[in-house]
């Protein structure tokens, strides 16, 4: 039986053979493309990402870089750093030297030959901006942060939607809210328990020292799902809280009674009233002192008043009705026709709102508009058709009275703006600021802030300036062009929210920007640093 087996096994194992030459030679019969043909003929080149000699230098130092098989291609070679074109000095079998360009950045060196490219190491082009190495915030943290309350003292209030900083978080969480000192340093003697449960998106102080905090949760601390986007701690970071007597029962509870239904993105205190921008529909207040419809267990109940994307609060969190109200249909007059993205408060209590609406009570406004201390429009602000894009965001500059806005527009007040705009104190255009067309139709501005020397600040989704690479951040003088030698940061990628500036023991302006972003300079960050301006 098993001589059975052996056979059938042995010409089964024949059979394959014979298959096998078979379909080998009708294989080798078939003529197939090769799959590789046509690709980019090898042209002996390597360029090494070895760091180059010197590894970071000044606008117009010569550095070398090394790389073999260049010399048959010397005269049709081109040399880039961070795509910015660099004069080539001499080129030999093992390296390459080239001059630094004034219009250089930080980034990866590379060269071209006809269509094909290599890429090296990178480069550091220093400048007049830097990182400063003082801060000491420098693993940051691990989400945005949106705003900051900087305290008499000079310590910093954080806020935003991380829920570590510095690694001090990795055991017990730090949610939304974290006390730095000037220099970046954790202190940890606020009393904020476990933090928020949502974002938070701006930071204000009550003349009381009482902090006002406001963004898109529901919970601080112990206390859940007793708060509507908006509430205030004690000077000590605990939330302020009071008693209330409910139906059955007596409850401690914020005593911040008052909120909205969609986010807040800016607040703003003056006196003892709190004035909130965003995107909500609502004023929302909770009722704790009423049973359900059965009697027999207590019921939350929340009131709600028609408010739209703009309120004014009392510091107890009741609603400011002598703000923008309509007495006879119980609700806010109709206020934006969308969000409201920025603001900025005026000493006098007049508000200007920048955003992604048109229209104000009804009237056309075109994303941007400034209001009376009673909530009408100020029909004094001169910025006649307004924009005709959406405006991302608003800065002052007490030193220049020029008011900076950012966005996506083309034309301000039928004016050639390509995102960028300085406005007068009355709203009228600041005519010697020219900004360049932005490169293409897609490039937008989301952040500027002029400083104390005139220099702007400007952050958006772009790539180019005035034809010259600038990855998401540059500089910009009163003029609107690129500031010399403040442009010779890397890519930026992420956005900034806002920035603190201040001055070092050297009298340098120094500013400390947060936002989302992780890279700066070609440096790690964790959405906050701080840049010295020399």
């Amino acid at each position: 039986m098993h001589s059975i087996y052996k056979q059938y096994f042995s010409a089964i194992l024949q059979l394959g053979v014979v298959s096998m030459v078979i379909f080998g030679c009708q294989k080798s019969k078939d003529k197939f493309p090769d799959p590789y043909a046509g690709g980019k003929q090898p042209l002996g080149i390597l360029m090494s990402t070895d760091a180059p000699t010197p590894q970071s230098g000044d606008i117009g130092s010569t550095v070398t870089f090394k790389a073999t098989g260049l010399m048959p291609y010397k005269d049709s070679l081109h040399f880039y750093i961070n795509n910015e074109p660099c004069q080539i000095v001499s080129i030999d079998s093992s390296s390459i030297k080239i001059q630094i360009p004034s219009t250089a950045s930080t980034g990866v060196a590379s060269l071209t030959i006809g269509d094909q490219i290599f890429f090296g190491p990178v480069f550091k082009v220093q400048g007049k901006l830097a990182i400063d190495p003082n801060f000491k915030a420098t693993v940051g943290a691990d989400r945005g942060i949106s705003d900051f309350l900087q305290l008499s003292d000079g310590r910093i209030i954080l806020v935003g939607s991380f829920s570590d900083f510095n690694h001090l978080g990795t055991v017990k969480p730090i949610n939304r809210i974290v006390q730095i000192s000037k220099d970046g340093d954790v202190i940890r003697t606020i009393k904020t328990g476990i933090g928020a449960d949502g974002n938070l998106d701006a930071i204000g102080q009550l003349p009381d020292g009482r902090i006002a905090l406001a963004g898109s949760f529901s919970s601080f601390d112990t206390h859940i799902g007793q708060i509507n986007n908006i509430t205030l701690l004690n000077q000590d970071g605990s939330l302020d809280t009071t008693e209330v007597r409910t139906f059955s029962d007596i409850d401690t509870i914020p005593a911040f009674n008052g909120g909205t239904d969609g986010y807040i993105s800016h607040l703003f205190v003056t006196g003892s009233q709190i004035t909130a921008v965003g995107s909500f529909r609502y004023y929302m207040q909770k009722v704790y002192n009423h049973s359900d419809y059965l009697g027999v267990r207590d019921s939350l109940i929340t009131d709600s008043v028609q408010v739209k994307n703009v309120i004014r609060f009392f510091s107890d969190g009741s609603l400011d009705s002598s703000f923008n109200y309509n007495f006879y249909q119980h609700k806010s007059k109709e206020g934006t026709n969308g969000p409201v993205n920025d603001a900025y408060m005026q000493p006098d209590g007049k508000l200007i709102m920048v955003g992604n609406f048109t229209q104000y009570d009804g009237e056309d406004v075109n994303y941007v508009v400034r209001l009376n201390p009673d909530g009408s429009i100020d029909r004094s602000f001169k910025t006649g058709s307004g924009a005709d894009n959406p405006v991302s965001s608003i800065r002052y500059n007490k030193n220049s009275h020029r008011f900076v806005l950012a966005g996506s527009f083309n034309h301000f007040n039928g004016e050639p703006h390509y995102g960028l705009v300085l406005l007068n104190d009355d709203g009228s255009i600041d005519e010697s600021f020219k900004p360049s067309p932005m490169g293409s139709g897609i490039d937008s501005y989301t952040y500027a802030q002029q400083l104390s020397n005139g220099l702007i600040l400007v952050n958006g989704y772009f790539k180019t300036y005035d034809g010259i690479q600038r990855g998401n951040f540059m500089v910009l003088d009163p003029s609107g062009v690129l500031a010399s030698g403040y442009n010779t940061t890397g890519n930026f990628d992420g956005r900034v929210y806002n920035g603190l500036e201040t001055t070092n023991s050297n009298n340098q302006i120094t500013v400390m920007l947060i936002g989302n972003f992780d890279k700066f300079d070609e440096q790690t960050m964790g959405n906050i640093t701080r840049v010295i301006l020399k």
